[in-house]
C-alpha cells in the first residue's frame, strides 16, 4: 500500500494526482485517467474544508486489491454525500470502474478503483473446439469433487463458454483474473467437479454480499457430465460451507424469464422478496429466449435463513407497507411492524455511501443512518447518477430504524418504488436495536416494462411480482403527472398576466 497526505491546496493536490498517475502508469494502467480522478477527488474535498479548522489535511491510500488499483482519499470537511459530479461521467468513458463516497466517523471517505491491465484480459475462444449442445455424448470421464482455487479460474471461464456462449448473465465469470482475484480475496467461494486434465465438468459458486449473506448461483454443469447428480453434490457440499462459516442467509436472483430458477430457489425453502426491474443489460438465455431479448433483463430476488433469525421490529415507510406485509406474510421470520410514535430522535444528517458501476449503468446508494436531511440527500445522489447515465438505481435503507418511517415519508416523490425486503443484510449493531434488515427501493430510468414474457413459478411470485411492477409504474407516472400540472399552471398563470 502506497499512502500520503497533504494539505488542501494547489501545489498538495498536485503532488498527490502525480502519485496516483505514477502509480497506474508503473502496473500500465490509465495513469493520466487516474491523475485527473485524483484531482477532482481533492479539488472538491479543498470546497468542502472549512478555513481555520483544525488538520485541513488530505489523505491519500493507494492500494493494488485483485485486478483493480484502490484510491482512497480521505478529508474531514463538511460531510459528502456522493462521488463529486466530474468524476461519474468519466466513470461512464471507462477512465474508472467505480467509485464510491461515504463517511466513516472519522470523516469524509472517497474511493475510486482503477482497472488495472488484467481486469480487462477476457479469454480467448479460440482454444475451443465448439461450443458443447443438449445433444453430446454423455462422459464416462472420472471427477474430482473439491473446493474451487484461484488456479481454477481460466478452466470455469472456458465451462461457462461451453455451455453458454457470450449468454451467461454473471459477466465476471469471462474474465479469469477477476475470478482469482475474487477467490484470493475471500470474496468468492464455490465447490467444483475436475477433470484429471483440469477442465472443470461442473461449479456452484457464492458470493459474499457482508459477512452475514451470500449469494449463490454460478451454478454450469458441462453437458457431457450430466445425469450424475453432480450440480447436487456440489450444492450439498456448498451450503454445508456457508453454514458452518457462520452465514445467515443466502440470496438468489432468478431471472423473470424462467421459472425453474425461481422453483428451485422455493424448493430450497427461500421466498420471494421482491423483484429487481430492469436490472442488468439485455442478453439471451440460452435454451430460455430466442435471440437478445430487446430490454433491460428483470429479477426476482428470493431469500432463505440458513440460521434462526433474531426477531426485530421494522418501521417501513407507508407507501411500501402493503408489499413488505406481502413479502413477510409468506414467511414466519419473526418481524414485526412498528408504529410511528412521538419522540423519536432522529439524527439531523443522513449518513451513506454512493457506488456506480458504469459498466452495468447501475447505482447503489447504501444509507447506513436515516437523518432530517433523508430526502435531499437521496435525490441529490439519484440526479448525480442519473445524469452520469445510471438506468437502475438501488437505495439499501435500515429497515430498524425508527426514523425511516416518517422521515421516508416522502420517497415515492423522488421516483423510488419498492425493490426488495432483505433480512440481516448487515451486521447485527452492536446496540442490540438495528438487526441490519434492510429496505431496498428502486428508480428506473424506463419504466416501460413488458412483462409478457415473464413467467412465474407459483402464483404468489406472481402476485409479489407484479404488485412491485405496478408500484414502480405508478411512481414513474405520478411525477410526470406532477410535471405536467406544474407546466399548466404555468401557463394559466402566464394567460392571467
Amino acid at each position: 500500500m502506497y499512502s500520503a497526505s497533504a494539505p488542501a491546496d494547489d501545489a498538495g493536490i498536485a503532488v498527490l494526482a502525480a502519485g496516483v498517475r505514477t502509480w497506474l502508469q508503473m502496473r500500465g494502467g490509465n495513469g493520466e485517467g487516474a491523475g485527473l480522478v485524483t484531482y477532482l477527488l481533492a479539488a472538491d474535498a479543498r470546497t468542502r474544508l472549512r478555513k481555520g479548522v483544525e488538520g485541513n489535511m488530505l489523505l491519500l491510500e493507494v492500494e493494488e486489491r485483485g485486478t483493480e488499483l484502490i484510491v482512497v482519499l480521505r478529508d474531514r470537511g463538511e460531510p459528502v454525500t456522493a462521488p463529486p459530479q466530474g468524476v461519474l461521467p468519466l466513470l461512464e468513458q471507462g477512465i474508472a470502474t467505480s467509485a464510491d463516497a461515504r463517511t466513516d466517523g472519522e470523516g469524509n471517505v472517497t474511493e475510486v478503483r482503477f482497472a488495472l491491465p488484467g481486469h480487462h484480459e477476457i479469454f480467448d475462444p479460440e482454444v475451443l473446439v465448439m461450443v458443447e449442445g443438449e445433444d453430446d455424448d454423455l462422459s464416462s470421464e472420472e471427477v474430482t469433487i473439491r473446493g474451487l482455487l484461484p488456479e481454477d479460474a481460466a478452466a470455469l471461464t472456458r465451462t461457462i463458454y461451453r455451455c453458454y456462449g457470450w449468454t451467461y448473465p454473471g459477466q465476471d465469470l469471462y474474465f479469469p483474473e477477476r475470478i482469482a482475484a475474487a477467490i484470493k480475496n475471500g470474496s468468492r467461494i464455490g465447490e467444483v467437479a475436475v477433470t484429471a486434465s483440469g477442465e472443470i465438468a461442473a461449479h456452484w459458486g457464492a458470493v459474499y454480499l457482508s459477512p452475514a449473506v451470500v449469494e449463490t448461483g454460478g451454478a454450469v454443469t458441462d453437458p457431457r457430465f450430466r445425469r450424475r447428480g453432480l450440480a447436487k453434490q456440489l450444492g450439498d457440499r456448498l451450503l454445508e460451507r456457508i453454514v458452518n462459516a457462520g452465514v445467515t442467509g443466502r440470496l438468489r436472483e432468478p431471472v423473470l424469464t424462467h421459472p425453474a430458477t425461481q422453483q428451485i430457489a422455493l424448493n430450497d425453502g427461500a421466498s420471494i422478496v421482491g423483484a429487481y426491474l430492469h436490472y442488468a443489460h439485455p442478453l439471451q438465455q440460452v435454451g430460455i429466449t430466442d435471440g437478445v431479448v430487446p430490454d433491460r433483463i428483470s429479477l426476482s430476488v428470493a431469500y432463505g435463513p440458513l440460521q434462526p433469525l433474531e426477531s426485530a421490529t421494522i418501521w417501513v415507510p407507508h407507501s411500501y407497507e402493503h408489499l413488505a406485509h406481502m413479502v413477510l406474510e409468506q414467511s414466519d421470520w419473526p418481524r414485526e411492524f412498528g408504529t410511528a410514535y412521538r419522540g423519536v430522535q432522529i439524527p439531523d444528517a443522513t449518513v451513506s455511501a454512493v457506488n456506480y458501476d458504469s459498466g452495468n449503468r447501475l447505482g447503489v446508494i447504501d444509507v447506513k443512518t436515516v437523518g432530517q436531511n433523508l430526502i435531499d440527500c437521496l435525490d441529490s445522489s439519484i440526479d448525480d447518477l442519473r445524469r452520469s447515465g445510471a438506468e437502475h438505481i438501488q437505495v439499501r435503507l435500515p429497515a430498524n430504524q425508527p426514523a425511516l418511517h416518517s422521515v421516508g415519508a416522502g420517497l415515492p416523490e423522488i421516483g423510488l418504488a419498492f425493490g426488495a425486503f432483505i433480512p440481516q443484510l448487515r451486521a447485527l449493531a452492536l446496540d442490540d436495536v438495528d438487526r441490519g434488515d434492510v429496505l431496498v427501493l428502486q428508480w428506473l430510468a424506463d419504466a416501460d416494462l413488458d412483462t409478457s414474457s415473464w413467467v412465474f413459478a407459483t402464483e404468489q411470485v406472481r402476485e409479489i411480482v407484479l404488485a412491485i411492477t405496478e408500484q414502480v409504474r405508478q411512481v414513474a407516472n405520478s411525477g410526470l403527472v406532477r410535471r405536467r400540472q406544474a407546466a399548466r399552471r404555468a401557463q394559466l398563470f402566464a394567460a392571467l398576466d
